[in-house]
Order: structure tokens, then sequence, then C-alpha cells
């Protein structure tokens, strides 16, 4: 299994920090998370409380997914309801984040595929803090110089850190290079206990010597995200179904008002099309921000507020 990594930041005009937040977990991600290649999903909205700290955040949050390989990277499903799942999620891409084309750009993206290597094991919980690096290597290091020495060396000295649970490195492809738009050489995720536990080791002696050790390895600027982890899709678990399944097209035409889908209410045909992309399995996304359908009826609808 591979991992790809995409971290962000908030559209500048759109969304307070809370708002891009709340958003991205609670709409973008469940329709991302219809994708069926993804075979799991996890979120990293980085703490408010972070910010101005250290580690300072670079972005204001990322994503991980987990694909079965490179294959499926390489060749989604070209089903019709799987091209309109993604032309919808790319849609609302453009509205959620920064995707301006302004100079400089390197503070607004980062794209990594990667094989995990694990370092330090250790069981999780939802309230760690984690903290993920997304890291180049040096000019003049090749690829398998790189790897070697973060896993053999830097590795060992980021697994004495005071506090550290789990700690995993993520090694780009070397393969990947040609697919995509590979920003990064790999990414590191150190999970503790708390802000402050995590805190309480850049503190400490063992992170100056692994910053010591980084300066002979890692180009600077890191891009880093400091949060806690949202779980969107797990792997070999079933998608949440709609309660609209089981709503009749009156109890959906009075929902849609009640949200202020009021374009879409007073069409005639509108809840008879969503309850039958719901019992079809093409309900993408209903939330009180989005609605989206993926079969024929191809609905793609906003409040009016």
């Amino acid at each position: 299994m591979i991992k790809v990594i995409a971290p962000a930041q908030r559209h500048p005009a759109n969304r307070s920090l809370a708002d891009f937040h709340r958003y991205w977990a609670e709409s973008h991600g469940p329709l991302f998370a219809k994708t069926a290649e993804v075979r799991r999903y996890v979120q990293h909205l980085t703490l408010p409380e972070a910010y101005g700290g250290e580690p300072a955040p670079t972005f204001d949050g990322a994503s991980i997914f987990w694909y079965d390989d490179l294959e499926a990277l390489r060749r989604p499903s070209e089903a019709p309801e799987a091209f309109a799942l993604r032309e919808a999620v790319i849609a609302d891409d453009r509205q959620l984040f920064d995707r301006s084309r302004d100079w400089p750009m390197h503070l607004r993206r980062a794209s990594v595929v990667a094989q995990e290597r694990v370092v330090v094991e250790g069981e999780t919980r939802p309230s760690m803090v984690k903290a993920v690096f997304i890291a180049s290597r040096l000019p003049g290091l090749t690829l398998d110089e790189f790897f070697g020495r973060w896993y053999e060396v830097h590795g060992v000295l980021a697994a004495k850190l005071p506090g550290l649970r789990r700690y995993v490195q993520n090694h780009a492809l070397p393969e990947a290079y040609t697919l995509r738009g590979m920003t990064h050489d790999g990414w590191s995720e150190l999970w503790f206990d708390s802000l402050d536990s995590l805190r309480l080791a850049v503190a400490s002696p063992s992170w100056q010597a692994l910053v010591e050790d980084g300066r002979t390895l890692f180009a600077p600027l890191m891009g880093i995200v400091v949060a806690r982890e949202t779980v969107q899709k797990e792997l070999g678990a079933l998608l949440p179904q709609s309660a609209a399944a089981s709503w009749s097209e009156e109890e959906i035409r009075q929902r849609l008002e009640d949200q202020g889908y009021m374009a879409l209410a007073a069409e005639p045909d509108a809840p008879r099309k969503i309850r039958f992309a719901t019992a079809n399995g093409a309900l993408a996304i209903w939330t009180a921000e989005h609605l989206v359908t993926i079969d024929a009826s191809r609905i793609d609808a906003r409040p009016e507020r």
C-alpha cells in the first residue's frame, strides 16, 4: 500500500480559519472520501493554538490518502459516476483552498507519493497531537543516500525524543516522480500525547541533535502541520449512508427548504432525483453547505444565503 500527502492553505477570501477547517472536515472530506480508489483517508487540521509556537506550522492542514498501489493513481476509474465525482471534488477544491498561481508558490502546496517506514511503533489515540514534516533532500544527495541517512541515522536520533509515542517516515517512490508533480522527497509523522508534550520535546537536547543532523540532510523550508487526526475513511469500513434514504419526496423537499436550498426545492423533480440517487448510492454529499449527486441528475448545489 502507498500513501499520498496533500497539505494546503485555505482560500484567502472565502472563509475564516475556523470555517475552513469545519467545511474541510464536514463537507469536502466526506465528498472526496467517496473516491473508490482511496482506501484510507486521514485529515490533519492545523491546531489554532499551534500557530506562533515551535514547531511553527506552515500549512493550514494536510490530508493523507492510502491507495493499493501506483496503478490506482495512474488509472482511476472512468465510470461515469467516478468522473462526475472527480469533477465535483475539483470544483469544490477551487473554492476551499488557495490555488493561486501567483509567485511564489512553494508555500501553498506539496505533493508526495511514498512508502511508509515505521521507526517507532506505538499505539495512538485520537486525542494525540501529531507533527508532520514534509521534506526535500539537500542538493548533491541521491535518493538512496538521502533515504539511507534519514532512516538509519536521523531516525535513530528522532526516536530518542522525550514523549514520542509513534514515529513514521514516508519515503517518496522513485517511480512516482514521473507520474505526477512531486514537490518533496518525503515526510515524517510524529505522535505526542499533547501539544505541551511536543513542545517539551522541541526544547530538549535530543531535538537540538536532530536539528544539527537535519542541516546535513534536508533542504530549508520544510512544510509543517501540527494537528490531531480526523479519520474520513478507514480501511475496510463502509461509508455511512445518508438518512435521506428513508425520507419521502416531501420530506426531502422540506429539508432542502430548511437548509436554504430554495432553488433546488422549487424544482418539481429535484426530490425525486435526490431520492433515486440516494437509493442507488449516487448521493455523494448532502450537508448544510453542499449537495452533490453523481448519477445522471448531476446535481451540484449550495444554499442561497
